[in-house]
């Protein structure tokens, strides 16, 4: 058994991966922001204390003993990356700082969430983990690679044991309903019979993970022996989907009266976005094992449960924000 801290353990990968790790046993402790009611998939865990909670900032220095650490801690790049950029890249950058000077005392692995915004939005695709992309200038992207910099000195410094898994587009049950990432702002609108408003013509292609899958990568990667230089690797899915397929699937599969609505096109929205998973299939033996219809429909019934519950204030429609 072994002790395990997941900073930014109540996001939507991370209560996955408490949850994940608490079924094999070990000391798990969630550090977030947020408050643990923020999360009522983890709340039985807190009850039982088979997960323990602690409220904390990572920007703060922190100390606590462990044997590995899920660096998972960052404003989500739709939601604060505009209106926080501060508080975005002190997360990014000075929280991944105090992250690994923390494993450095206790000799812990670390691994770091980075995420495919790292790679821009142009040149060719599927994106592989040596591909060097421009990309978007924003706090988040920004300090994202800032952050795997820092990773890769320790490692290279410190001879540390850091992994980065660079995340794409992740869904699942434990999101918090008012997210405006584009599966669960489409499942609220559609649950609601509101408009479903795309920007563009909807031909934008993504891929979408199970944030269960997403969370048994992790612990693939940071099971890797320390000697092995596989140092990145890109998590997500390989099924690519149309964002109006996307949309039309999900009135289908909720039996919605919902519209969809197309609204001028985003200047810096991707026309697609999908990782290479030929390092996570081969060095990792990882790949999903959610389909997208599985996903959703666990997604659907998990936002019903929850959307009486938590209040959202009225919009016009539900704008897909391009991610």
């Amino acid at each position: 058994m072994k002790r395990i801290v997941v900073l930014g353990g109540l996001g939507l990968i991370g209560s996955h991966l408490c949850m994940r790790l608490a079924a094999e046993g070990h000391d798990v402790i969630c550090i977030d922001v947020r408050d643990m009611a923020q999360s009522p998939m983890l709340m039985p865990y807190f009850k039982r204390r088979d997960i323990r909670y602690i409220n904390h900032n990572i920007v703060t220095p922190f100390s606590i003993d462990c044997d590995q650490i899920y660096n998972l801690a960052s404003p989500c790049c739709l939601k604060n990356d505009g209106s926080h950029a501060i508080a975005t890249l002190r997360t990014n950058i000075i929280g991944s700082i105090n992250t690994l000077d923390l494993a450095r005392r206790n000799r812990a692995s670390v691994l770091y969430a980075s995420a495919g915004e790292v790679y821009g939005i142009a040149g060719h695709q599927p994106f592989g983990e040596n591909d060097q992309q421009s990309s978007s200038i924003t706090s988040f992207a920004e300090s994202k690679r800032a952050a795997e910099a820092i990773h890769y000195a320790y490692r290279k410094e410190y001879g540390m044991n850091c992994r980065v898994a660079r995340v794409f587009s992740t869904y699942g049950s434990g999101c918090q309903i008012e997210d405006r990432r584009v599966v669960v702002a489409m499942i609220v609108a559609a649950l609601r019979n509101d408009d479903i408003i795309i920007c563009g013509n909807g031909s934008q292609l993504r891929t979408f993970c199970w944030a269960g899958d997403i969370a048994d990568g992790l612990v693939r990667l940071m099971a890797l022996s320390s000697d092995d230089k596989t140092a990145v690797v890109n998590l997500g899915a390989s099924y690519e989907i149309s964002i109006q397929a996307l949309a039309e699937k999900i009135i289908s599969l909720t039996g919605s009266s919902s519209r969809i609505i197309h609204a001028q096109a985003r200047r810096d929205d991707p026309r697609r976005m999908m990782p290479d998973l030929s390092l996570a299939r081969t060095v990792l033996r990882w790949a999903p094992s959610t389909t997208l219809n599985e996903g959703l429909q666990r997604t659907i019934e998990y936002v019903e449960r929850q959307i009486d519950e938590v209040f959202v204030a009225p919009d016009v429609g539900v704008e897909y924000l391009g991610r």
